[in-house]
């Protein structure tokens, strides 16, 4: 189907649509346009809610479509266009017994003191876990902290998971073909792609190299930069019995860390936002 019939059948509002596309092809244009269609068949705007990431997109989203409405400043204060924050923060002043915050949250930016702080009261507490991790670090308290408050940074990632660490022979066979996947992904780029070859062409940050220089011909490869950053940026597929204790260890600390998190949260009366991240309450 080509690109305008699909555009036109997006905005069938009798229907849902998952749209995926890259930046700049115009998804924003067709929310407008669905947006605009859906005001039509409704009596009050307050009918509909449109969501996004940003405050930036919602400005841009709300002014595109004061632009195509006759007599826009009627109804301007009308238009439900939020950020994800907006519409939850709403959500709880509306339910405040369901949401359980005791009182109205603050929304913050950063949380990385919370993680921090997480953190430390995890190894302050005695655990054959932190014993473990911490004579893999040479008992390095601090690096062991900043260890586990990167991985409640990215706990939406893993939270669901936790309920039946994998074992080590799952862990390295999903690497490997982690490993295998990628690799296929490069050589389709370019026959020759191999991690030796993406260490020898890339700095560490995923760059080209400089000095020496990278030959031009990768360069002009399409995706291929990126594609071998992705290859030697993934840890090995095997593990030693010292790294996979190590790991073991972590695993085994994620969830009393996600608790003292809650706690804090708790505390403060502080929501993160940040990608989406939960918390990882479960309805009830």
């Amino acid at each position: 189907m080509r690109d305008a019939a699909l555009r036109d059948r997006a905005l069938d509002v009798r229907r849902s649509f998952t749209v995926q596309a890259p930046a700049g092809s115009g998804k924003t244009e067709l929310l407008v346009r669905r947006f605009l269609k859906l005001l039509s068949t409704v009596k009050q705007p307050e009918e509909i809610l449109a969501i996004t990431f940003t405050k930036k997109a919602a400005a841009e989203m709300r002014k595109r479509i004061l632009k195509e409405l006759p007599n826009s400043g009627e109804i301007a204060h009308r238009l439900r266009i939020q950020t994800i924050d907006a519409f939850c923060t709403a959500l709880t002043r509306q339910v405040p017994v369901l949401a359980r915050f005791g009182a109205q949250p603050e929304i913050i930016e950063d949380a990385s003191e919370l993680y921090l702080e997480a953190a430390a009261r995890v190894f302050k507490e005695f655990n054959p876990a932190s014993e473990k991790l911490l004579a893999h670090l040479d008992n390095d308290i601090p690096k062991a902290t900043r260890l586990l408050a990167d991985r409640l940074k990215d706990r939406d990632r893993w939270l669901r998971k936790t309920g039946e660490a994998p074992t080590r022979a799952e862990l390295e066979a999903t690497l490997a073909a982690e490993r295998e996947r990628l690799l296929r992904k490069a050589k389709a780029l370019f026959p020759g792609a191999s991690e030796a070859l993406a260490r020898g062409v890339l700095r560490k940050d995923g760059q080209w190299l400089q000095r020496p220089a990278a030959p031009e011909h990768l360069k002009k490869v399409p995706g291929l930069r990126e594609a071998l950053f992705a290859v030697c940026n993934l840890p090995p597929a095997e593990y030693d019995d010292r790294q996979w204790e190590a790991l073991e260890a972590i695993l085994a600390l994620l969830k009393p860390a996600v608790a003292h998190l809650k706690v804090l949260f708790g505390e403060r009366g502080q929501a993160r936002r940040a990608r989406g991240a939960r918390l990882g309450r479960r309805p009830e």
